[in-house]
């Protein structure tokens, strides 16, 4: 009897201590926890993210201001005129493959048989209205009035011409208008002792009412 009594608390002993190895020793009781991020780095799904404005600047850089070589112009003298004022109908038409963009005005200039712009005094005016912005595609036409002052060839103040230059850069040179009603070239009978310009619109109405 006595020999069972030594030999029972020695195994109790050693499955106690065997116990506490497998509990201690194994590698799947450890808790597998995430690497932390770097301080001041950015994800990767966050530094592939387009900015959305970007696609703004796209959809306007497609329209292209009209140049003066991009259109052909005509003007019409007007059956209102008088002995003191006449007025013409100004259509630009687009001549290009592309469509394009008006804004403003077309500057005229009177010139001379000697191919030389004469000096007249030229203005602006918002008639019929404010300048806007618009499109005119190929083959199409945008619209503006002119109004001059006539006057005498004899004048010192009396510019004269047989022609009439325009440009879409407020400059004095560019191409001839075809002129539909005016005194033939061979004349020098386009007199003006002052010109207005009204602004371009996309369509006639009182572009030549004022």
């Amino acid at each position: 009897m006595r020999v069972l009594k030594t030999v029972v608390p020695g195994l109790l002993l050693l499955t106690a201590l065997a116990a506490c190895g497998s509990s201690g020793d194994s590698p799947s009781s450890s808790p597998t926890r995430p690497a932390p991020t770097p301080t001041g780095t950015t994800p990767a799904t966050g530094a592939t993210a387009a900015p959305t404005k970007s696609t703004g600047g796209s959809e306007t850089s497609g329209k292209s201001t009209c140049r003066t070589e991009d259109v052909g112009v005509t003007i019409t003298l007007q059956p209102n005129g008088t002995a003191t004022t006449q007025r013409g109908l100004v259509a630009v038409t687009n001549t290009s493959k592309k469509a394009c963009t008006v804004h403003g005005y077309l500057f005229l200039t009177l010139v001379n048989a000697a191919d030389e712009p004469v000096d007249v005094p030229v203005k602006t005016v918002e008639e019929p209205g404010p300048p806007v912005a618009f499109e005119i595609k190929p083959g199409t036409t945008a619209f503006a009035g002119t109004k001059w002052a006539v006057c005498d060839k004899s004048d010192s103040d009396c510019g004269v011409g047989n022609t009439i230059r325009y440009s879409l850069a407020k400059a004095t040179t560019g191409p001839a208008a075809k002129l539909d009603g005016f005194p033939a070239a061979e004349k020098s009978g386009i007199t003006m002792k002052s010109l207005e310009i009204g602004s371009l619109q996309p369509a006639t109405q009182g572009v030549v009412a004022w």
